[in-house]
This record gives structure tokens, sequence and C-alpha cells, in this order.
């Protein structure tokens, strides 16, 4: 069995780099010169994650303001509404709300990955760099649907028409899904006096995209109700716990990115060890996003994850 350090969604943004925005949203900083501090904090990330010893990284998420934003203002039948509350954080995001049929618009996310790939090729060319984006069950879940008869109708356009389109245009071999809802929605799928989607459309629609490009698909807050088969599962056990069934490569969430509290690794790795005779590969990530911590806290818990990794 192998032990792989990974990064899963987001680094907490610098603060240099949110100061950087925030002068360019006034009108005081050029876009090149936005663009120029990307790439300089892209850069330094990718220099921080082979230090600490992360093997598979995405950029770090620092052109997005949540795991929706700016993406969904490319898509086409939706507007931005206010905020809303990220599950139980302190953590917010703009919700998309759904007026007619929804389709990909032209957008920046393809050229953001590629130059996240040329950078990460000059200093860290041994890394396997991750696209992000939302999972199509997650993004139906929180969108205001003004428009589709149900929510498993739009998830399947979100899938269909907007995610297919962009990850055949992503220059990576692994696109990561953010997909909570597959752990928290799902799990409250019996109440008849809300609106879901079902288990087997879930599995369904995300197994169908994992037939465009290899998908590395994300859950948290929870344990996952389905298991999509040809992915790798993501799972979180800080909050949750591996379902039966999983086999061959998995993702476990074995640090708290909810909690400064550092982890003991030789109790990680006694967890580790329990599990060495069920699966051919191991990724060990933070339970969810990052974002949730401290940067320099959320470091500190990359490194640890480093030094997990091996034989």
């Amino acid at each position: 069995m192998r032990i792989i350090p990974a990064l899963i969604g987001s680094l907490p943004r610098p603060l240099g780099l949110a100061k950087k925005i925030e002068l360019y949203n006034i009108g005081r900083l050029s876009e090149e010169k936005l663009e120029e501090a990307y790439r300089n904090y892209t850069k330094k990330a990718f220099e921080k994650l082979k230090k600490a010893g992360i093997k598979i990284v995405t950029d770090g998420m620092y052109r997005w303001d949540d795991i929706f934003n700016p993406f969904i203002r490319y898509i086409d039948g939706v507007e931005v509404n206010g905020l809303f509350k990220f599950y139980e954080n302190n953590f917010f995001y703009r919700s998309p709300v759904v007026k007619g049929e929804v389709n990909l618009l032209d957008n920046p996310i393809p050229k953001w990955v590629s130059t996240a790939k040329e950078i990460l090729e000059e200093v860290y060319p041994e890394a396997i760099l991750k696209a992000v984006l939302p999972g199509p069950v997650t993004l139906a879940y929180h969108s205001l649907n003004e428009y589709y008869e149900s929510l498993e109708a739009l998830a399947k356009d979100y899938a269909e028409k907007v995610l297919t389109p962009l990850i055949k245009e992503l220059e990576v071999e692994i696109v990561e899904l953010q997909e909570p809802a597959l752990a928290s929605e799902l799990s409250r799928a019996t109440r008849e006096d809300e609106v879901h989607i079902s288990r087997e459309v879930a599995k369904a629609t995300i197994e169908k995209l994992g037939k465009v490009k290899k998908l590395w698909v994300v859950t948290y807050f929870g344990t996952p109700q389905i298991i999509p088969k040809g992915v790798i599962l993501n799972v979180d056990l800080v909050e949750g716990s591996l379902p039966d069934g999983v086999n061959g490569e998995v993702g476990l969430g074995v640090v708290n990115a909810r909690e400064t509290k550092m982890e003991r690794a030789d109790r990680i790795r006694d967890k580790l060890l329990k599990l060495s005779g069920n699966f051919s590969r191991i990724y060990v990530t933070p339970n969810t996003l990052l974002d949730f911590l401290p940067e320099s806290v959320a470091w500190r818990k990359l490194r640890l994850l480093g030094r997990l990794g091996g034989e």
C-alpha cells in the first residue's frame, strides 16, 4: 500500500494577495499587476507544497472566492445572488439563481489551469496538478432553482451542458469535483418534506462525468452515501466514516481543517495501518477546505501530511 500526501480544494488566501485584490476592486491596481500577483503567490504556494512533501496539488484556488465563484458567473441561465452560509462554518458563498436553461459561457478557467500548470512545471515538475470544480450535485443543492422542474434535472444539465464541455478543455489528467452534498444533503434524503436528488441519479450523473476525464470526488461533513465507480473517492474521516465497498485508490481526510489543534502523526499512522490491506493506494488529505484555518496552521497541517507519505 502506498500512502501519498495530497491537497484537496483551496488554500487560505494570503493576506498580501487579498490586499492586491482589494486594490484592484477599488481601481487602484491594474489587471496586469493583479495577474502578476496571482502568478507570484501561486508559485510560492507550489514551492511550499514541494517543501512540505505534498505530491498531488491544486493551484490553491487563489482566484476563487468560494467553490462556486466566479465559476457560476460563466453559466448562461444563471444569476448570482447574495451571501449564504456554507454549511456550519463562518464562511459564506454567493448562490447561483437559475433563471433558465444552463449552458457554459466563454470563461477563463482553462487559461487559469494552464497558467498554474506552467508554473508547477517550473518549480515542482514531479507533482501532479488537479483542476478543481464544484460537482453537479452540490451545484444543484446550492442553487436557487427557479426554472427546472426538479433538482435532478438541474444536476443533469449542470453535468452535461456546463461541466462536461469545461472538463474537456482542461489540460490536466485529473479533475477534482467538490461534492460535499454526497455526504451532507444525501444523508438527509429520506425526509419527505424536502426536495432531494435520488442517490441513483447522483451516482449515475457523476459516473457519466467520469467517462470524460479521471475524477477525484471530494466529500466532507459526513459519510458519502454513494460510491461512484471509476473515480477516486475522498472521504472525510474526521466528521464521517469510510463506507463499505470502497476499494483500489481512496482519498482519506485525516487532518481536521476546521480545528486549529494539531493531530498526532503516530495516531494517524495507526489508523492508516488498520486500512493497509484494503487499498492499493491511499491519498492522505485534509478532511475539507483549508480556508477555514489560519494560513500558518493550514501549512503546519500540510507538513504533517507530508510526513505520512511513503510505502
